[in-house]
């Protein structure tokens, strides 16, 4: 539960332009230990952001990774939009709609559900998407 309030808090500060350290660190730590746990190459993440999404197993492993500690994907694939709705502050309410109308993803195993749930929420909303 901690992890998912400080992402909160982190995904808040970056719409406010702001990212205190310990959100930075928090991220990091995020994206290190699913880097670690997958063995993704780093530098297909951050294209991502940009909708460059590299056919990878190891990359669509790293999303399920971050999605799965999050609370949103379990590790039997079941996609909970609600559970990544519930999670988002007052502030980024607006966001709702981009992350239901994802809702309905599907994909082969977990891990491309977790890529596919990204492909549809960075085109349904380029400005806000953001990877760690």
């Amino acid at each position: 539960m901690r992890i998912l309030v400080l992402f909160t808090a982190a995904l808040t500060c970056v719409l406010a332009g702001e990212l205190p350290e310990e959100m930075r660190e928090m991220a990091q730590g995020l994206h290190d230990s699913c880097v670690g746990e997958t063995g993704v190459d780093n530098g297909l993440i951050a294209p991502c952001a940009k909708g460059s999404f590299a056919d990878d197993p190891k990359l669509k492993c790293y999303f399920k990774c971050v999605f799965g500690n999050l609370g949103v994907i379990s590790d039997d694939g079941e996609l909970d939009a609600e559970a990544f709705a519930s999670i988002l502050p007052d502030n980024m309410q607006a966001l709702l709609p981009t992350i239901r109308g994802c809702g309905s993803t599907t994909g082969a195993d977990p891990c491309d559900l977790a890529m596919n749930f990204n492909k549809c929420l960075q085109k349904a909303d380029p400005v806000n998407f953001m990877v760690i």
